[in-house]
């Protein structure tokens, strides 16, 4: 993901932690379905 984006791992890695926390979400799988159920993104998004 770091490559496509051009980011070092690092930022991504700190962008996942704060996006989890806001979602009160502990993976990437619990994150997608609280932004799923709260109309954030939809599933043609994915």
């Amino acid at each position: 993901m770091s490559k496509d984006l051009r980011l070092a791992a690092p930022s991504i890695e700190t962008h996942l932690h704060n996006l989890f926390k806001k979602l009160n979400a502990s993976n990437r799988g619990e994150a997608v379905s609280t932004a799923l159920k709260l109309g954030l993104i939809t599933l043609a998004d994915l």
